[in-house]
């Protein structure tokens, strides 16, 4: 038989009204859903050769391609902006036509909103490059190459959150984009 002992009791009630108030404590807006971030698959890897015409291994400067997009939100659950912040990591690899092991390139993140109207093509509202300008250090294959972003995003009333979504991709010329749809089959 269970015996209650005296303050028993009341110390029950304590115990569960703190865990009631910490589960309320803990819905505030920063448990609210983010937007997704989606790196886009044809400009989702990277080659740059050195200049000239060769297009073999051994023209290879660089290989750069995107590990992981992971971020945090804060916002208004009423409306107003919405502040991300983004951390995004690419594995850069040298190349046998690299001398010196320079890597340089570009990036985008795109903000895009998927209308409530169920429309095909979501709305692009912005686009931003980045740029990175770093070396592989002699003697290293490659490196992880870490960027944390800070993505501001209007928002004039209580839309939807998950109806936007930054995209991302490296910046790439007409003939590696197609290169890139050769290889992977688009």
């Amino acid at each position: 038989m269970f015996e209650v002992f005296p303050g028993m009791l009341r110390w029950a009630a304590i115990a569960a009204v703190a865990i009631l108030a910490t589960g309320c404590a803990n819905k505030t807006e920063d448990d609210a859903p983010c937007p997704a971030a989606k790196v886009l698959g044809e400009s989702s890897e990277l080659t740059r050769y050195r200049d000239g015409p060769g297009r073999d291994p051994t023209d290879v400067l660089f290989e750069a391609r995107m590990m992981r997009v992971v971020g945090e939100c804060s916002y208004g659950l009423k409306g107003g902006e919405i502040s991300v912040d983004l951390e995004v990591v690419m594995e850069v690899k040298r190349g046998a036509g690299s001398a010196d092991g320079s890597v340089d390139y570009g990036y985008f993140v795109a903000v895009a909103e998927w209308p409530r109207d169920g429309a095909a093509e979501p709305v692009v509202h912005s686009r931003k490059a980045f740029r990175v300008d770093t070396k592989i250090p002699p003697g290293r294959r490659g490196l992880f190459y870490r960027d944390l972003l800070e993505i501001n995003i209007p928002r004039p009333d209580d839309r939807d959150v998950r109806n936007f979504v930054l995209y991302l991709g490296f910046e790439l010329t007409k003939a590696e984009l197609s290169r890139n749809k050769d290889k992977f089959g688009y």
